[in-house]
Formats: structure tokens, sequence, C-alpha cells
């Protein structure tokens, strides 16, 4: 699935500059790291209510 994306994403960015990618690349990176940060306060403050907090 991956690959496909991938691909995909290429073809569609075959037009853009290098700064056009690496702003891409971060806007990705970026998106993750926002995900990953929401599970983990999540996770958090599910446990910390299931304590009594």
């Amino acid at each position: 699935m991956k690959y496909i994306f991938t691909l995909i994403l290429s073809l569609t960015l075959s037009g853009c500059t290098a700064s056009d990618w690496i702003d891409a690349a971060g806007g990705i990176m970026q998106a993750t790291d926002k995900n990953e940060k929401d599970a983990r306060d999540m996770r958090i403050k599910a446990a910390n209510k299931a304590a009594g907090y």
C-alpha cells in the first residue's frame, strides 16, 4: 500500500520543485508527530481517569 501511495504521490507532484517536495515531506512528518502525540495524550488521560485522578 505504501508503494502505491508513493507512486501516486510522485506522479502527482512531479511538476514540483525541490523545496515543494521538502515542504510536503515536512507536512507529512508533522502530521504523523501530531497524531502520535494526540494518541499518547489520550492514553495518559485514560490512565489517569482509571486511577481516579
